[in-house]
């Protein structure tokens, strides 16, 4: 018997799938659950059908009744929104060109650049609250200058 190894196209699994699999394992129906955390239970089968997203709200939840982090719920749910946009993007053939400075970057280092700008842009109130808290604890006005500048750098 001859079997065939089938490359399937990877798919994105709704964190409501998953929901529904661990209902499933632990016994819990449906209308029950959808009593305890206090959804409607057309909602919570549209969420498990993957028609209805989780929000931080169900999230919390769910968390309540399974023990189960609403952050790991929020995480498959974002994750789950990035592949579907992602594979909609390349099956329709939209590309975006990168912005020219950050197309010669590797990403780490594109990832860099953008701390880099948005450190500079909160840099000067956290230089001016590191003043601050040093000239509160009695440390020289000339050693103040020299920390601050070191900081600016």
């Amino acid at each position: 018997m001859v079997t065939r190894n089938e490359i399937r196209p990877y798919s994105p699994q709704h964190p409501g799938s998953i929901l529904k699999a661990e209902l499933e394992e632990r016994g819990i129906k449906q209308k029950d659950f959808a009593e305890m955390i206090g959804m409607r239970p057309s909602h919570l089968n549209a969420l498990l059908h993957g028609t209805r997203n989780i929000s931080p709200r169900v999230a919390a939840r769910i968390e309540t009744a399974l023990g189960i982090s609403a952050q790991m719920w929020l995480n498959l749910q974002t994750n789950y929104d990035l592949d579907s946009v992602r594979s909609t993007n390349q099956q329709e053939g939209y590309t975006i060109s990168p912005v020219p400075e950050y197309a010669l970057a590797q990403p780490n280092q594109r990832e860099q650049k953008l701390w880099n700008v948005a450190f500079r842009a909160g840099q000067k109130d956290v230089l001016q609250k590191l003043v601050e808290v040093l000239t509160e604890t009695g440390i020289p006005e000339e050693t103040i200058k020299q920390i601050a500048q070191a900081v600016a750098l």
